[in-house]
């Protein structure tokens, strides 16, 4: 049943807090284990920047955490792609679509709100876990 499994591109949704961070190093081991690329996306919400804007013009926080990802993907010898895009809807319908349009095998997406009720995921995770085309694996 498994034997056709292969998962070759792995998604990580990075936002740049400290449970995208754990996302992404986890997408990182997990795609060396299973020699698999990874794709790191920060979606910009919409309305976060006016439209006039340049997209590249992000936090400092943001960028600094793209970078990071990227020297972790080079220590670990795992081929990763970075994108940036803005949201011409929601977050999580940005991540659903780009992993369909681009054959994502699993997404990898960590937890950012805090809950009184521990086994609650956040709106953006359980929105990406129903929106989704293919496994995700929420990471906290």
């Amino acid at each position: 049943m498994f034997q056709d499994l292969k998962i070759n591109k792995i998604l990580v949704a990075v936002d740049g807090s400290e449970n995208s961070k754990r996302a992404g190093n986890y997408a990182i081991k997990l795609a060396l284990e299973l020699r698999a690329n990874v794709i790191a996306i920060h979606v910009i919400p919409a309305g976060k920047y006016h439209p006039e804007e340049n997209l590249a013009k992000g936090t400092e926080h943001d960028y600094a955490y793209l970078d990071e990802i990227a020297q972790q993907s080079v220590s670990a010898g795992v081929d990763l792609e970075i994108e940036t895009i803005r949201a011409q809807s929601s977050v999580v319908n940005e991540i659903a679509e780009y992993a369909d349009k681009k054959n994502i095998d699993l997404v990898v997406i960590g937890i950012r709100s805090v809950s009184e009720f521990r086994f609650m995921l956040g709106s953006t995770a359980s929105g990406v876990v129903v929106n989704a085309p293919c496994p995700v694996l929420v990471v906290k």
